[in-house]
């Protein structure tokens, strides 16, 4: 990434977020490095929702995916699924999402607690339930999709002032980086956008693996702009194992306040502008 990314400058914000420009052809997706403190003992999350990882309204037009049962939303239309859960180490555990989750043929996803050596490693911080990604022959990259579309379709029907929208951000915490993780994100088949676990690590000056750190334990959030309609998460690893948790979406037809005061208006310019100068 560093060398296509010359005129994108890695840039440090007072609010201490590193953004990235992530360029696919005419696409492009701002990544940043940063969130908050979970308060429901799963490490960090999105600045987005609530620290105990609930959120106010649907309304709000944010969505989280904890792999808790404790923390589903109603108001989507599910059965938690208690399919990927690992035996005797996902005592309530569930994917509480609308998700169509697919792996490559050496590829498996998982869901548990706890750290198990060789196998897993709960990201820093995280005694709940996170996901993770592993091959069935180490050294051969695979992958898992995390797909939206159904929970896409199906918003609408449950909270019709979201019907149409699109995925415009895309927050979740990655446990423990390392050099053979990465994470790609799709509209259909176009990507849009990827991160690489060597280029966090290179940025945030991090060390792989490293279980409690972090600069190796980091809530990632990614930007899409209205032309890319993120729809499908892709988690690719060749080693033990990619692990993450507190998958947060954003959706575009969400309510957004109208500015209260001029000064707030200059702001919202100003933050227009910022991100322009990451865009090829």
């Amino acid at each position: 990434m560093k060398n296509s990314m010359t005129k994108n400058s890695i840039k440090l914000f007072k609010t201490t977020l590193i953004a990235l420009a992530v360029s696919q052809s005419a696409h492009a997706a701002v990544i940043s490095f940063g969130g908050q403190a979970a308060t429901d003992g799963s490490g960090k999350t999105s600045l987005k929702i609530n620290a105990d990882n609930t959120i106010n309204s649907v309304s709000d037009g944010y969505f989280v995916e904890t792999f808790d049962k404790a923390t589903a939303i109603d108001a989507l239309p599910l059965t938690q699924d208690e399919s990927y859960n690992v035996a005797g180490s996902s005592n309530g555990c569930a994917i509480n999402s609308p998700l169509m989750v697919t792996a490559s043929g050496s590829s498996v996803l998982n869901v548990r607690k706890g750290s198990s050596r060789n196998v897993a490693a709960a990201p820093a911080g995280d005694s709940s339930c996170y996901a993770y990604t592993t091959p069935s022959t180490v050294g051969v990259d695979s992958f898992v999709d995390i797909d939206y579309t159904n929970f896409l379709d199906s918003i609408g029907t449950t909270v019709p002032s979201l019907a149409g929208s699109n995925v415009n951000y895309l927050g979740f915490y990655w446990g423990s980086v390392d050099t053979y993780n990465s994470f790609e994100f799709y509209s259909n088949d176009v990507l849009v956008g990827k991160i690489t676990g060597a280029e966090l690590l290179a940025e945030l000056n991090g060390n792989a693996g490293n279980q409690v750190a972090d600069s190796s334990n980091v809530y990632v959030n990614i930007a899409f702009d209205a032309n890319e309609a993120f729809n499908r998460l892709r988690v690719i690893s060749s080693g033990v194992a990619g692990e993450f948790d507190n998958i947060v979406v954003g959706l575009d037809k969400r309510d957004v306040p109208a500015p209260t005061s001029l000064a707030i208006l200059g702001l919202g310019l100003l933050g227009l502008g910022v991100g322009k100068r990451f865009k090829k």
